[in-house]
């Protein structure tokens, strides 16, 4: 659903927040929580997943999105996986009685896994996760004078050099051509930039799939560099174990 621009929601000066629980009780102690942890947050109540998800496909959108996995219409994780395919720039945190869906909400990127009953200490640490996060979308300035655009690290998918120039291929769909080379722009990037061969670097967060000899992103598949497949899978699994420990930790904070 790339009609949504992304522009639009990097200028969202409000945090907006979405809570959908169809217990109006949890609904309603969340919000109230969220409340004292956000003062200025704009936070909206939904019933269901699917009344979310259609208000998200409306273009009403939301930096963070608090969602219940045991809803009466749809399953949070399907719920979940719809908004990540659509909107990937929307930050997700699951709300349940179980810690069963811990790898699923790890699959999508989850921004947290919170177990109820919860503690207001962990809404804290994941305003506090999710402003570090923020601070990591950074913006890179690449191209040369006039030419020179600025590119949110979260928006790229991946960067592909052809000739003099450089492909920005965004998580929209859209593509930037910038005059330039992908060894300047690889010491402008952070780690979760991988180079995995002469002419392509990934967003590691938006690899779908690691194969032997290959990734996946949005439906194409690149190959690796044959003297570097090793080192990619290793930089690559390292940088899954540290998430997953990140989203774990803050499940098991909740105890």
């Amino acid at each position: 659903m790339g009609s949504v621009k992304y522009e639009v929601w990097e200028q969202l000066e409000q945090i907006k927040i979405a809570v959908c629980d169809d217990m109006e009780a949890d609904r309603e102690k969340l919000r109230m929580d969220l409340c004292k942890i956000w003062e200025n947050a704009k936070i909206e109540m939904f019933q269901t997943g699917n009344s979310v998800l259609q208000e998200i496909r409306k273009g009403n959108l939301f930096q963070i999105v608090f969602l219940d996995i045991y809803l009466e219409d749809r399953d949070g994780i399907e719920i979940g996986k719809a908004i990540h395919n659509d909107f990937p720039m929307i930050d997700l945190v699951f709300v349940t009685s179980s810690r069963e869906f811990g790898p699923e909400a790890f699959e999508i990127n989850a921004l947290h896994y919170l177990v109820k009953p919860y503690k207001f200490e962990s809404l804290l640490g994941i305003k506090g996760r999710y402003e570090q996060k923020k601070a990591r979308k950074a913006v890179i300035r690449a191209g040369r004078g006039q030419q020179e655009e600025e590119i949110p690290y979260q928006m790229i998918s991946y960067v592909e050099s052809v000739h003099n120039y450089l492909l920005f291929h965004l998580i929209t769909g859209a593509e930037l051509k910038i005059r330039g080379s992908l060894q300047e722009i690889m010491d402008r990037l952070d780690d979760r930039f991988l180079r995995i061969n002469r002419g392509i670097v990934v967003n590691m967060e938006a690899i779908e799939k690691m194969n032997t000899d290959s990734c996946e992103i949005g439906g194409m598949t690149f190959m690796l560099s044959r003297k570097q497949r090793a080192e990619n899978r290793r930089r690559y699994n390292d940088f899954l174990f540290e998430e997953a420990i990140k989203l774990s930790g803050g499940a098991e904070k909740n105890d």
